[in-house]
């Protein structure tokens, strides 16, 4: 059986939605791979790189050949910080610490920031209109540099666009955090790339 650590923060863990039906649940139900979440809400890439060796690298079996590794982080980070200096950094360092381990990384896309839907409270603390800017910025550098570093891309945030490119509004169920529906949609993604399909 192929086992799939998915490393991330809220996106990953699934907040909002019922635990059957985050992704990571919808694609091993689908796949009949072992997917562990290590998904974290409010985390950030920091974080994450802090905890990639006791969440991550110490679940690796013996057969590399059968592990693969899902990063995806960042959002956090801008919102936190009004930069995307940091995810950058670390996204980079864990990229590199997983080949040094002989995993070869994919890199999911964080999805687009709805800001006017953001709720109220929220955007007494962060400027989401700006933040949501920088977050698309960030994830246009994140598909740059997988393509320059050889990393598979899941490209989580593509299908959270029309055709003429305004945002799905109704698979964010806050303005950040994908609905049921967005859900599925991230576990179809990644099956047509792992599994081939379609």
């Amino acid at each position: 059986m192929i086992d799939l650590i998915c490393l991330g923060d809220s996106l990953t863990f699934g907040l909002g939605v019922r635990r059957g039906r985050c992704w990571t649940a919808l694609f091993a139900e689908e796949s009949g791979w072992n997917v562990s979440n290590r998904g974290i809400s409010g985390d950030t890439t920091s974080g994450m790189l802090a905890r990639l060796h006791r969440d991550v690298l110490t679940a690796l079996g013996e057969d590399r050949s059968q592990c693969r590794v899902l990063v995806m982080g960042g959002t956090n980070d801008i919102l936190f910080s009004g930069t995307d200096t940091g995810a950058k950094a670390n996204l980079t360092a864990m990229v590199y610490q997983l080949k040094a381990c002989g995993v070869q990384p994919m890199v999911g896309i964080p999805l687009p920031v709805d800001w006017a839907r953001v709720p109220e409270k929220w955007r007494e603390l962060v400027d989401f209109r700006a933040a949501a800017a920088q977050v698309q910025a960030y994830a246009d550098w994140l598909r740059a540099y997988c393509r320059g570093s050889g990393s598979l891309t899941v490209d989580f945030a593509a299908d959270f666009y029309r055709p003429d490119g305004q945002l799905c509004q109704e698979m964010l169920w806050d303005g950040l955090h994908p609905s049921e529906d967005g859900h599925s949609k991230m576990a179809e993604r990644l099956a047509r790339l792992l599994l081939r399909k379609g």
